[in-house]
């Protein structure tokens, strides 16, 4: 009996024995941000309105999104920012730019202004981004929609201008 008390005493003592891992995990500081579907050229085309009279409309209707993951210290966000690069609004315009939240976002993906008019200072259209990512793609992320407002017709001239409007996430 004492035989096999002492076997079950060697078992119990062998299975409570263990082996402990020590594991360490590193996170870097991450900041990515990608245009959606891609960063190609669109084009705002002035059209007419059907009759004589009317003003000019822009063609403006391009889906753009902006993408992005972050991963942050404590107690730190990102901020993105939008600004005109090269080239010069013409004359009497302003390009507007707004942003609007789109599906896919997860984690802490800040807060966007509604709209601003671009200019060649760098603006803040999205501030308060946390560990956070938007989705991959068309339709995930924060919409942008360009508009080209005309605010004195007496200085329109026919014409093409190129523009290059940088987003950068710090």
């Amino acid at each position: 009996m004492k035989f096999i008390k002492s076997i079950v005493f060697i078992l119990i003592q062998t299975a409570c024995f263990g082996q402990t891992a020590t594991l360490s995990l590193a996170l870097p500081d991450i900041a990515y941000i990608a245009l959606a579907p891609d960063n190609s050229a669109f084009n705002l085309i002035g059209t007419s309105y059907p009759q004589a009279g009317g003003g000019v409309s822009f063609n403006y209707n391009i889906l753009k999104f902006i993408n992005f993951t972050s991963a942050v210290g404590s107690g730190v966000t990102r901020t993105i920012r939008a600004q005109i690069t090269s080239g010069s609004i013409p004359s009497g315009m302003s390009l507007k730019l707004t942003i609007t939240p789109a599906t896919g976002m997860m984690g802490s993906p800040g807060t966007n202004v509604s709209s601003i008019n671009l200019s060649s200072s760098q603006q803040v259209i999205i501030s308060g981004i946390g560990g956070s990512y938007t989705g991959l793609g068309s339709g995930y992320g924060y919409n942008l929609k360009f508009e080209l407002v005309i605010s004195d017709y007496s200085q329109l001239r026919a014409g093409n201008t190129s523009l290059s409007i940088t987003f950068t996430i710090t």
